[in-house]
């Protein structure tokens, strides 16, 4: 059989060019979306393959994927196709070039397990290959018949056509024209003006015309019969495929002929031989193989466009051997696609969808709903699929679940994108088992979750659960099931608006069903996770009681940890008066049964929790049991705790020595497993650790870093942490007006919420620093003061944060130096806690040194201020803001150094530009009689790098000018000085900077002239 196309593209040159210009723009760096509409043969397909085909000859490098999949769409297989297509052969990006986002590609392509990163960290990973392959020339992402995708393909889709303006890659994609969430993305993203869409007209008769006489080896219509023709424009009504299809069929039957002279002649009736339809054109193709081959594509077309061969041998009932046989003989009669893919060996695809479509039609309803139900049995006797388990196993990481006994690491003939257990359920389902697909579809969700597709899961058990509600035969095993999956993915995803109402259901169907007690309580418990997630503590903890109630006295060891565990952490969140120690006593409880029964991530989980309890007690012993939570988690294999529990140990890095060295480790250890949300936490402590070791230009790249993550992956939560962070450090530079701005922010997005969920711990903790020493760099003790006290008076409803909060040290010391706070205060409980953190620390030696000196006991007062001052290099804002507090006092009562300390905070003020304080130094100075040198005219104008090395304003003159090129006497000459104190000048910037001649000045001249 012949198979008969056009080499030239007809009838769609504006199209044609609309692409070809998408991609060259593509190629210099201005990026796009680009979707092609159109109904089932009217050219997409070909019109885009054009556009590839001109960009591959133009050195673009292009990848591609279709989201065309059996049943049901198939979570991100497109998206993986070309992710494939991309990492594979020459150009291929090298290790490193994606960074953090290389894992998240793996996962993508289900090379890796989930992590629970979001989807739009997936999202930016393809972003960032599109990126990397396009760096050079330009790359062009083809997905084909995004009608077909799932929810997380479109949702990543929606974010690369929001992103991919400015790159230097460009998105054609093709789908069908009808209604659907793939149209309405494609829709809103060009009333965005992010993508353009192209809708494929059919074909007029001219073109019509023209295409068949291409098809036929000619450029002119007029050697085509008119009988054809006009049998063409009233069977193919301008479809391209349909063209095609007909004139292959018309050629292979024999009423169309070539003579030797190169013409067409009609031999036989068109109308007798020719169907009046493309299906029937199909079928006479269908109709010529042999019986096993008619067999088996009709096997094959109920189980969708791309079909397992194993599969629909089985339903044909062929051996394999036959049915490779009777596919290589479809292939000929241009019905299949030659073969498999590498990727996929045992799958094979129609040629066309409307392919598959011809044959399903031409079979009797009761045929079809035979071989649909015929090819559900082939598929769990091929040991696919097994039943469903009673009860919804305790999530693995960040959500995953583990995978069951029998629970296959790819499926048939593929890798792990191919879900064959959406296509039992929907081949049920056009077999009339609506309750049997309610069962399998629970199953298609767990798969895609441990693909995670978590948008795609939701998508699939909602359906299931609309098909127990129409099934009177639905087993309530069955729908207790689906219900307990979908909640849990719920909860997953962080969409719990819906948990309570469908947990609700749960319970009666448990009920009603007369479930065990534990299988009921597993309901509760994931009611009491999502309303955790939800900030919900009071109504998770009655989940939990309503849990406890259930497993009675005695309840298994598992259930008793797994509740322990969610327990502990809904009482430390909770406005319980003892909730610390009652939060530390059931994660205590937890992590011992969880250890006694082998459950590590439950274990994990309890001691993330013990450590949040004990650190605000002894650091040290939250030091051990987070260092216990890495140990666990190593063992196990568990990278998203041990990245956890890394980062909680930097965080406790920072609060007793304000060093950086674990949270790097962390963050590194978050970047190499594509961790994303735990790369933002890291650069959020980052941001802290710097600011208070007042790093402000680094304290600013972490907070970049952490905005530009929240930004491109549409993290809100993160893009709040990253507004707090705008917030301390404008309070570290005591600039009120950007701080009330950046809180105005936060308390808007909130709207009343609590911002403790937020940064992991109490509001206070991190607005009470803010405000207070915003105040105090602004010369404003009173309202420093009133606003430490009302975040203090807010705190004590809040116990667990209390000594790790770096605003209750110059408290302290504020609240000594104007005779509020004693000696019961500073020798207290409060004060010991102080002295762990390491910023505290000073504030609380000085408030000791400030009552010492006040009895009259000089000695031990200055003592004990030199010795609260050891260890402050790394912090010294806190170092001179004690000075600077602590020297009024010294004065009054005649103590320490007053004078000298008075001249290293005005100095250290001065040079960081915090003026207020340090035009108080000096007025301090004067009163106590001590000269105060002038500042010359232009000092602060002068580099810190260089006012630091002692070079005056003249010198720093002297140095612009010489940057400029000017010699000796034009610089002399500028500034009305002669040409020997102009050298003398010199020879001492050469001295302070130790620079080795004139030309080692004029580069440090120029490179401070460029911004450095």
């Amino acid at each position: 059989m012949s198979s008969l196309s056009s080499s030239v593209l007809v009838g769609r040159e504006p199209e044609r060019d609309l692409l070809t210009s998408a991609v060259r723009s593509a190629g210099e760096g201005r990026g796009s979306s680009v979707f092609v509409l159109g109904e089932p043969g009217i050219g997409k397909s070909r019109l885009v393959e054009e556009a590839a085909d001109a960009a591959v000859r133009a050195g673009l490098r292009v990848l591609r994927g279709r989201a065309a999949s059996a049943g049901r769409a198939v979570p991100l297989r497109p998206l993986a196709e070309a992710v494939f297509s991309g990492l594979r052969g020459e150009g291929a990006p090298a290790d490193g070039d994606l960074g953090p986002y290389e894992p998240l590609l793996s996962r993508l392509c289900g090379l890796a397990p989930q992590d629970g990163a979001p989807l739009v960290g997936y999202a930016e990973a393809v972003l960032r290959l599109l990126g990397t392959l396009g760096r050079t020339g330009g790359c062009v992402l083809v997905l084909e018949d995004l009608h077909d995708a799932d929810a997380d393909t479109l949702t990543i889709v929606d974010y690369l056509t929001d992103n991919l303006p400015g790159q230097r890659a460009v998105l054609l994609a093709t789908l069908r024209g009808g209604p659907g969430p793939a149209l309405d993305l494609a829709e809103a993203a060009a009333s965005r003006r992010t993508a353009r869409t192209l809708r494929l007209a059919r074909l007029g008769p001219a073109h019509t015309a023209e295409l068949a006489a291409r098809c036929l080896g000619h450029g002119d219509a007029g050697h085509v019969p008119a009988a054809v023709l006009d049998r063409l424009h009233a069977v193919s009504e301008g479809v391209p495929f349909v063209v095609e299809e007909l004139l292959t069929a018309m050629v292979d039957s024999g009423d169309l002929v070539q003579r030797k002279g190169g013409g067409w002649t009609v031999t036989g009736s068109l109308n007798a031989h020719v169907p009046a339809t493309v299906a029937a054109a199909v079928l006479q193709r269908v109709d010529h193989l042999e019986p096993p081959g008619v067999a088996l594509l009709e096997a094959a077309a109920v189980l969708g466009r791309r079909f397992p061969v194993d599969i629909a041998a089985r339903v044909a009932g062929l051996d394999r051997v036959t049915a490779l046989r009777q596919l290589r003989y479809a292939a000929r009669a241009q019905l299949v696609t030659d073969g498999a893919t590498a990727e996929e060996p045992g799958w094979h695809t129609f040629r066309h969808a409307l392919t598959a479509d011809a044959i399903t039609h031409r079979l009797l309803p009761v045929e079809r709903a035979a071989l649909c139900l015929a090819a559900a049995d082939a598929i769990e006797s091929a040991g696919v699929i097994e039943g469903v388990d009673a009860a919804r196993p305790e999530p693995r990481g960040a959500g995953r679940p583990a995978r069951r006994a029998g629970e296959p690491h790819g499926l048939i003939g593929g890798d792990s994108g191919d879900d064959l257990y959406r296509l039992a359920a929907e081949l049920c389902v056009a077999g009339g088992q609506r309750a049997r697909a309610a069962v399998l579809l629970t199953r298609a969700g767990r798969q895609a979750v441990l693909r995670g597709a978590l948008l795609t899961a939701v998508e699939l058990l909602d359906r299931g659960l609309e098909l127990t509600s129409g099934a009177a035969d639905a087993p309530p095993e069955a729908v207790a099931g689906l219900l307990e999956e979908l909640l849990g993915t719920l909860v997953l995803t962080g969409d719990v608006q819906r948990v309570p109402e469908l947990g609700d259901r749960l319970d009666d169907v448990l009920t009603v069903w007369g479930a065990p007690p534990a299988r009921r309580a597993a309901g509760f418990l994931t009611r009491a996770r999502a309303a955790a997630t939800a900030q919900q503590w009071e109504e998770g903890l009655t989940a939990v009681r309503r849990a406890r109630e259930l497993l009675g006295a005695e309840p298994d060891p598992a259930s008793r940890a797994a509740l322990d565990s969610v327990a502990a952490h809904l009482v430390l969140n909770s406005r319980r008066p003892d909730r610390l120690e009652s939060a530390r006593a059931l994660a205590e409880g937890a992590v011992a049964t969880a250890e006694a029964v082998g459950l590590p991530e439950v274990s994990c989980k309890a001691l993330n929790m013990l450590g949040y309890c004990l650190r605000p007690q002894d650091l040290a012993e939250a030091e051990k049991v987070f260092e216990r939570l890495v140990a666990t988690a190593e063992t196990h294999a568990l990278p998203v705790w041990r990245i956890r529990g890394l980062l909680e140990l930097g965080v406790l890095d920072r609060i007793r020595t304000t060093g950086t060295d674990r949270l790097l480790a962390a963050r590194k250890a978050a970047e190499e497993t594509g961790a994303v949300l735990m790369t933002a936490w890291a650069d959020m402590h980052l941001a802290q650790a710097h600011v208070l070791r007042d790093e402000h230009d680094r304290a600013l790249e972490s907070a970049t870093r952490l905005r530009t993550t929240a930004h491109r992956l549409r993290l809100r939560e993160v893009q709040l942490i990253g507004v707090g962070v705008d917030a301390i450090i404008a309070a570290s530079r005591g600039d009120r007006q950007k701080l009330q701005a950046a809180l105005h922010v936060m308390e808007s997005a909130l709207a009343g919420r609590s911002a403790g969920a937020l940064w992991g711990y109490a509001d206070t903790s991190v607005w009470g620093w803010a405000h207070g020493i915003c105040s105090l760099l602004r010369e404003e003790p009173g309202r420093a003061m009133a606003e430490f006290t009302e975040a203090d008076q807010a705190m004590r409803a809040l116990p667990s944060t209390r000594g790790v909060t770096g605003f209750l040290g110059p408290y302290l010391l504020l609240r000594t130096v104007r005779g509020a706070a004693g000696w019961a205060e500073v020798d207290g409980a409060v004060a010991d806690r102080l002295t762990q953190v390491h910023w505290d620390r000073p504030f609380a030696g000085w408030s000791r040194a400030v009552l010492l000196g006040r009895e009259g006991r000089a000695a031990e007062a200055a003592k004990a201020a030199e010795e609260a001052l050891a260890g402050t290099d790394a912090i010294p804002l806190a170092r001179h803001l004690c000075l600077r507090l602590g020297a009024s006092a010294a004065l009054a009562d005649g103590w320490g150094q007053p004078v000298e300390w008075l001249r290293a905070a005005e100095q250290f003020f001065h040079d960081r530009g915090t003026t207020r304080v340090s035009a108080a130094c000096r007025a301090m100075l004067r009163d106590a009689g001590s000269p105060v040198a002038r500042r010359r005219e232009g000092h602060d104008t002068i580099p810190q790098e260089l006012r630091r090395a002692g070079v005056t304003a003249r010198e720093y003159e002297v140095l612009r000018l010489l940057g400029r090129g000017l010699g000796n006497q034009e610089i002399a000459e500028q500034l009305f000085l002669s040409p020997r104190t102009v050298e003398k000048h010199l020879a001492s910037l050469r001295n302070r900077t130790d620079q080795s001649g004139r030309a080692a000045l004029i580069t440090l001249a120029r490179r401070y002239a460029d911004g450095h």
